[in-house]
């Protein structure tokens, strides 16, 4: 097994610059186009939003290390957008790029203004909405209503996020709460803005708030509004219109993933350290392995708990929950949201042996750190 996990590409024709992508390499299984008699292995890009080798979504990854990707027989191209969805969102538009895990925002959206982009929605990760609302631990908000005034940190404006938080804030009895929004990036800069004061109160996704988590910030949660359990995002996005081959390659990523999620709920441990096996820069510095570990996998942990079945599936869009999304981006009566997602992947996604992946990861030797 190569020692070389990471190989780095640029992602060219977006924005006025070229941005720097993490891409998965040499871990596990083979990066040929097939041996001979076998045919050559399925393509397919999937930009991710996080960094790669984060503590929330390794079972975007691991499969590759576990030889699910071999087993499906693809090479999947997996690019990190570091948290700029926006980008990931116009490359989907343009044909840049293939698949997004970034949700369905921006395909309702630009439907809803008679601008429709050839994409759908074809899997859904969390069974419920991921977002959460943090402030420091000694923050005097506890309450929404607290949040009169303040001023609110989100990754990036005029987004979903934005739209959540005024929703919840409504919820909570304020309808015109005078907040501001800042953005403040993901991670570490999100982080430093809470400590410093820069804004009081922060709302990102689980998985962004993971990367807070994971590096030390003391954080509390803010009460979850009950909306929030009512709807979900759609949130693999992939092209309308690839080709079959591309098609097959994704159905067999979107089955990989869904082994790694099964393998990950069964050992998050032995998932976390396949992670940093694969990306060794993930591994905290300065902090004992044992106390970054337990740490790492308490954030995977909380991670998964968002991640259940519906109707007995992986990744299923129930009708309504899809519906009740468009409710909650203001969107009803603007946009027929059957029309952008489909779940015709789901039986192929979920037709595997869920019991012998629990089994191989129960007993799984995973590697040290």
């Amino acid at each position: 097994m190569s020692s070389r996990f990471i190989r780095r590409r640029t992602v060219l024709g977006m924005m006025a610059a070229p941005a720097a992508a993490l891409t998965l390499g040499a871990c596990g299984g083979s990066d040929s186009d097939g041996s001979p008699g076998k045919p050559p292995k399925g393509k397919v890009s999937v930009a991710f939003g996080l960094t790669l080798g984060n503590s929330s979504n390794p079972f975007a990854w691991i499969g590759k290390y576990l030889g699910y990707f071999d087993e499906e027989n693809i090479d999947p191209d997996v690019i990190s957008l570091n948290g700029d969805s926006a980008r990931g969102s116009a490359m989907l538009t343009t044909g840049q790029l293939d698949v997004g895990i970034f949700g369905l925002e921006q395909v309702l959206r630009t439907a809803a203004d008679g601008r429709p982009i050839k994409a759908r929605a074809v899997y859904n990760v969390q069974s419920r909405s991921q977002y959460e609302g943090v402030v420091v631990s000694n923050s005097p908000v506890n309450q929404l209503t607290d949040l009169k005034g303040k001023k609110i940190g989100i990754p990036q404006l005029d987004g979903t996020l934005q739209t959540y938080v005024n929703a919840t804030l409504a919820s909570g009895g304020l309808s015109d709460p005078g907040i501001s929004f800042l953005a403040t990036g993901v991670g570490v800069p999100m982080g430093e803005a809470l400590k410093k004061g820069q804004v009081d109160a922060a709302f990102a996704t689980r998985g962004q708030l993971g990367t807070l988590l994971s590096g030390g910030y003391n954080l509390r949660f803010l009460p979850r509004p009950a909306f929030a359990e009512n709807f979900i995002t759609g949130n693999i996005v992939a092209r309308s219109d690839l080709s079959a081959d591309k098609v097959q390659a994704l159905k067999g990523y979107l089955r990989a993933y869904t082994k790694a999620i099964v393998f990950s709920k069964a050992n998050p441990q032995a998932a976390m350290l396949i992670n940093w096996k694969m990306y060794p820069d993930a591994v905290p510095k300065n902090v004992p392995v044992e106390q970054a570990l337990a740490a790492a996998v308490d954030v995977y942990k909380a991670y998964l708990d968002y991640i259940t079945v519906r109707d007995g599936k992986w990744g299923y869009m129930p009708p309504d929950l899809m519906e009740n999304y468009v409710d909650f981006l203001g969107l009803k009566g603007k946009v027929d949201v059957k029309q952008w997602y489909t779940n015709d992947y789901i039986d192929f996604v979920n037709d595997f042996d869920q019991q012998a992946i629990t089994d191989q990861a129960k007993n799984y030797k995973a590697p040290s750190p």
